[in-house]
């Protein structure tokens, strides 16, 4: 979930967790004048796709929902959990399989339309 002014790798939201924020990110296209760092709030727009990689393969998740959206991320044993809350609306989720970094983002890009190039 990108467009927001911390880390890559999404801190928990759980506030008992060590390091987390106390409260969700969220997803909600925002013009925020002097927006502060390290914070899980929104930030210009709002692309909701997740990653996940490890050693044995990349996967993805894109949640289609126009309404504000927030994503719990809480760690469970080794692994991490997001849990998706929009305020409303029809929820469209695709899952993007992989198995590599390569094929998720072909199949986002098939999902969504890739760039269009620059007149030369």
């Amino acid at each position: 979930i990108p467009e927001h002014a911390t880390t890559l790798a999404l801190k928990p939201t759980d506030p008992n967790a060590a390091g987390g924020y106390s409260e969700p990110y969220r997803l909600y296209n925002l013009d925020v004048f002097e927006y502060e760092m390290d914070e899980p709030m929104a930030l210009y727009g709002s692309i909701p796709v997740m990653l996940g990689h490890s050693t044995q393969g990349t996967s993805g998740v894109f949640w289609h929902n126009p309404t504000e959206t927030f994503v719990d991320v809480a760690p469970s044993g080794g692994d991490m959990n997001t849990r998706w809350i929009s305020e409303a609306g029809i929820v469209d989720l695709m899952l993007l399989p992989g198995p590599g970094a390569k094929q998720v983002f072909f199949q986002y890009a098939s999902l969504t339309g890739s760039q269009a190039m620059p007149p030369m």
